[in-house]
């Protein structure tokens, strides 16, 4: 396989054939460029289309009866202004592009720091940056769902969850007035995935148990998910 496998196949095979990509992605850290171009794509182009084809007004007045309905009319308009920017260049695609930035700086820090328990891992943080854009590539997938129910939507009165279809309040229609709307949009199918390839990409790239591997991946998301959980139950 790594003799056929280049940057566009790479892409590919990280979803299909994670072990035997990474395999060869160790010695190929210059790749990442092209998984940097898709995940930002992935990030940008779903929230830039969802809002040219909502119905602006129908969705700033939803926000406003779901999350600012307690308070005084000025600052009910003072939200719908902010709203406002949500719709142009920066809300659409400056935003998205700086947090998919910091989430990958993070993960690349989280990776550095947790794999020096190896002590033949030679791995920069550089070299934890590319390969976090290769575990984020299941956002490509997502991304290509949340288009196709954008395109076929019957009417602009689109529920924001659209541009994230595997999340489970957009699975189970939670209501952006519960309480555990939050949590339930943080939790995607494609989040399970990642990690997944987190764990299959720290086996070929360093020396760690399978136990320790799995810690390193699952960790981080399933606690912040069941901290968030109990802070919302008690």
């Amino acid at each position: 396989m790594g003799t056929q496998l280049n940057p566009l196949s790479a892409c590919i095979g990280v979803l299909t054939q994670p072990k035997a990509t990474f395999f060869v992605l160790k010695k190929q850290h210059n790749w990442s460029w092209l998984a940097f171009l898709l995940v930002m794509v992935a990030a940008i182009l779903p929230m830039y289309y969802y809002f040219h084809v909502v119905d602006f007004q129908w969705y700033k007045e939803s926000i406003i009866a779901s999350q600012f309905s307690n308070v005084s009319p000025s600052e009910q308009q003072s939200a719908r202004g902010l709203l406002e920017a949500t719709q142009g260049i920066i809300g659409t695609v400056i935003t998205p592009f700086i947090m998919m930035l910091t989430l990958v700086s993070i993960i690349a820090g989280y990776l550095n720091i947790t794999t020096k328990i190896d002590p033949q891992n030679i791995n920069s943080y550089g070299d934890w940056f590319g390969f976090s854009w290769w575990v984020l590539m299941p956002s490509c997938v997502g991304a290509l769902l949340s288009l196709g129910i954008l395109f076929f939507a019957t009417d602009g009165q689109i529920s924001f969850d659209a541009i994230s279809p595997s999340a489970l309040s957009f699975i189970f229609a939670i209501p952006p007035t519960s309480s555990w709307f939050g949590l339930a949009s943080s939790i995607k199918l494609e989040t399970f995935w990642t990690m997944y390839l987190i764990f299959i990409g720290l086996s070929q790239w360093v020396e760690l148990s399978r136990q320790r591997a799995i810690i390193i991946a699952f960790t981080p998301c399933l606690v912040i998910w069941l901290s968030w959980a109990l802070l919302l139950l008690f």
